[in-house]
């Protein structure tokens, strides 16, 4: 080929491919211009080369012998050292990073940064020790190196004097992921287990973006899974995967309640055969780093028996400002009440109010425990002092809020949720917004059970589909599928026309019974196979539903009763109409 082309490396690479098709990964791995020649067996190893000494005479391949080397136990491959025991980091890589002085610039920041990158695979959790690092090259800021800095890269020198050793896994082998999530970053380790002990395969880590870092504690491990699989996708498709972990990570993936993403990612997941355990103790100090799953911040404080719950939410608006307040008792006795501001106020002020109006209603209750949620951040993150509250009337709020909780409660706690999850707060924040303020009334909240009027044939409360507004009400509702289903059972029952009818195989069950019981075929194929179909369905209250392209849930139904539902549906308001 000419010189200078960009695709030269592809084509070459697609050459050698073709030429050591039968030896790649048994004898043999090439990449470009790198070939080695590897044998478990000194004995073979004369016979191997032969193969490859042919083959290169076939297609007129010379070698230059100065840069051959033969009959050696351990050598360099694509910049690491391979050995009997495993793929060790190269010392001229790590002796780079030791003999590094601090660095002066960010110049120099980046060279310590690249140098890191290329040993991310042997350090655990690269992403939060090297997080300093990252933080000093973000946006325009001044060049800092402080304490923090220095004790970070000490501690990174001091990691690397004593590198892992990365195992090599055997065919068909079961691998075992671990993963751990901070506010900053998302890791995981692959490992094997050889006589024992767990050693380690891979380590993967990567930083979390503005939006990311924000995910829920569940969606963040969630997403550790994904960047894993990415990452090592050639080991997820040749092995089974064990993802070990403390929390109800394959539960959540099948909840009918997640989020477009979880929905999203347990789709990519599906294709590999995976596994959820509950972790069990670790064999190998090459796990450390991995003991903890989650960060003490991260993991949510249970109320204890005597703490009452406070949901509040502010609203501003160009109609009004109002509060939101929903107190909860241990006893799951229920106080809601909403409240009109008669000033302008932003939102950030409408929540602060809506948090001093529940303290001063837990107050007055005789409340001595509280724990707080809201979907503000400013606030939360200012009673933490984690913000600073540098705007004066924001200090003010806080200063007020603190002297009401230190004068008034034993325990107070706030927690920061989504806005999904304080929906009723919202509610009412909203309705106070809305309602007229020179108004005092009360707002009793009723049902009506059944439509007042009488609805024609098909176009009954029957519902196939649903949204997700309805998931809730599934198993509250009459389920005309049921009824329909019932009515065609009965049908059979009565009639000798179709005596194999009960003979006949349920699809459903074998996709329910995995779900709530993990049962699988014992055909390896055949168990894939059913756990990818499976992403995309759920259970609830005993029944099957698919999750359809437009994310809306699809109840299962077999036999005639499909037949009897598209009977009564196009025979109703959906058949035909004479007469215009």
């Amino acid at each position: 080929m000419p010189f200078g082309l960009k695709n030269a490396g592809a084509t070459y690479q697609r050459l050698v491919n073709r030429m050591f098709a039968d030896q790649l990964g048994d004898t043999m791995e090439v990449y470009i211009d790198d070939m080695l020649v590897k044998s478990q067996n000194a004995t073979d190893h004369v016979e191997h080369l032969r193969d490859c000494f042919k083959i290169l005479n076939e297609y007129g391949m010379k070698l230059n012998p100065t840069k051959c080397t033969f009959g050696v136990t351990s050598g360099e491959f694509l910049g690491y050292i391979v050995t009997r025991r495993g793929i060790e980091a190269n010392p001229k890589q790590i002796t780079a990073i030791i003999d590094l002085p601090s660095p002066k610039n960010k110049r120099e920041v980046q060279r310590l940064t690249g140098r890191i990158a290329a040993l991310n695979r042997f350090i655990s959790r690269s992403t939060d020790r090297s997080l300093p690092f990252y933080q000093l090259l973000r946006g325009n800021k001044a060049f800092v190196w402080d304490d923090k800095c220095e004790a970070a890269f000490n501690e990174l020198k001091a990691y690397r004097t004593t590198p892992p050793v990365l195992s090599k896994p055997e065919h068909g082998e079961t691998l075992y992921l671990y993963v751990s999530v901070t506010n900053a970053a998302v890791s995981g380790v692959l490992v094997r287990e050889d006589r024992g002990d767990q050693k380690p395969i891979f380590y993967v880590s990567r930083s979390l973006d503005g939006a990311e870092s924000r995910y829920p504690t569940l969606e963040k491990l969630g997403l550790a899974i994904v960047v894993a699989a990415r990452k090592l996708r050639p080991y997820f498709q040749s092995h089974t995967i064990v993802v070990m972990s403390a929390q109800p990570l394959r539960t959540i993936l099948h909840s009918p309640s997640q989020s477009g993403r979880m929905a999203k990612w347990a789709v990519e997941l599906s294709e590999y055969d995976i596994e959820y355990r509950n972790r069990t103790s670790t064999k190998s100090q090459a796990l450390a780093d991995f003991l903890i799953e989650l960060p003490p911040e991260a993991i949510l404080i249970t109320p204890t028996s005597q703490d009452w719950s406070l949901y509040i939410d502010g609203s501003a608006s160009r109609h009004g400002c109002g509060a939101g307040i929903r107190l909860i008792s241990p006893t799951n006795e229920i106080l809601e009440q909403c409240f009109r501001l008669e000033f302008k106020a932003t939102n950030n002020e409408a929540e602060w109010e809506a948090l001093i109006v529940g303290l001063r209603l837990a107050k007055e209750v005789g409340v001595k425990r509280v724990h707080a949620y809201s979907d503000s951040q400013l606030v939360t993150n200012q009673l933490h002092h984690e913000y600073d509250a540098r705007d004066e009337r924001m200090n003010a709020y806080l200063k007020l809020t603190e002297a009401l909780i230190l004068s008034n409660f034993d325990c107070f706690v706030i927690t920061n949720i989504s806005r999904s999850e304080n929906f009723a707060a919202d509610a009412l924040a909203s309705l106070a917004t809305s309602s007229d303020s020179d108004l005092k009334r009360i707002i009793p909240v009723e049902t009506i059970p059944d439509p007042s009027i009488d609805l024609p044939c098909g176009a009954s409360r029957m519902s196939v589909i649903i949204n997700d507004s309805e998931v809730g009400g599934i198993e509250d509702e009459p389920d005309r599928i049921d009824q329909v289903d019932q009515a065609v059972q009965n049908d059979h029952t009565d009639s000798t026309d179709h005596p194999d009818q009960t003979d006949q195989i349920d699809w459903r069950d074998e996709i329910s019974n995995y779900i709530k019981d993990r049962k699988v075929p014992e055909d390896k194929w055949a168990a894939r196979r059913l756990k990818s179909k499976s992403a995309h369905y759920v259970v609830m209250g005993g029944k099957l539903y698919k999750w359809s392209a437009a994310g809306v849930l699809l109840q299962c139904v077999i036999g005639d009763t499909i037949s009897a539902i598209m009977t009564e549906t196009h025979e109703g308001e959906g058949g035909n109409h004479s007469g215009g």
